[in-house]
């Protein structure tokens, strides 16, 4: 009787289903991303990444909201120290930058709700990123020396963080015009 209760309130149930699959989503391209983007040659300056899981996160700021943001945030650092990283160091580098990038754009989002493009917050992610990270990187060496790469870093938080950003609008756009979407305004 449960079942045909659920199955009968179809806005209620299928919002949850269609939020619960967007998420899974999310976290799945984030995660083969975040893997996928380990493979990839280095930057020049030391520590440098494209951040292209971000381009996920961004999207679920959007698609999502704030708290199911940084579950695909969270899950993705989480899944990805599993399959390669590992527990270590990495994986403490990459949920702190994951962890002040999502809170820095969440804040952003919620202060400001129209002043900023997914291209400002995205690059504003991206420098909370690389501060957390030179941050940890510092506390583990002991050694302050490590935020010396803070300019290279923020310099590269721009064309980084500026792709980043207009490639989660390209995915915005692309899941709002599917039925899936619809699903989740209803």
């Amino acid at each position: 009787m449960k079942v045909m209760e659920l199955r009968n309130d179809n806005s209620a149930y299928r919002k949850r289903v269609y939020t619960l699959v967007l998420t899974a989503m999310l976290i799945t391209m984030a995660t083969a991303l975040h893997v996928v983007e380990g493979f990839l040659p280095p930057l020049p300056v030391a520590g440098a990444k494209l951040g292209l899981a971000n381009i996920i996160t961004v999207a679920a700021l959007i698609l999502l909201g704030p708290r199911l943001a940084l579950s695909v945030s969270v899950t993705r650092s989480v899944l990805a120290a599993l399959i390669g990283i590992g527990f270590g160091v990495g994986f403490v580098m990459s949920m702190s930058g994951a962890l002040l990038s999502w809170a820095v754009m969440a804040a952003l989002l919620r202060f400001w709700p129209q002043g900023f493009s997914l291209v400002g917050l995205s690059v504003a992610g991206a420098v909370g990123h690389n501060v957390a990270q030179l941050a940890v990187a510092s506390y583990v060496l002991s050694h302050i020396g490590t935020m010396a790469l803070l300019p290279w870093l923020l310099g590269l938080a721009l064309p980084t963080g500026a792709m980043v950003g207009l490639a989660a609008g390209f995915l915005v756009a692309a899941v709002r015009k599917t039925p899936f979407a619809r699903g989740l305004n209803k």
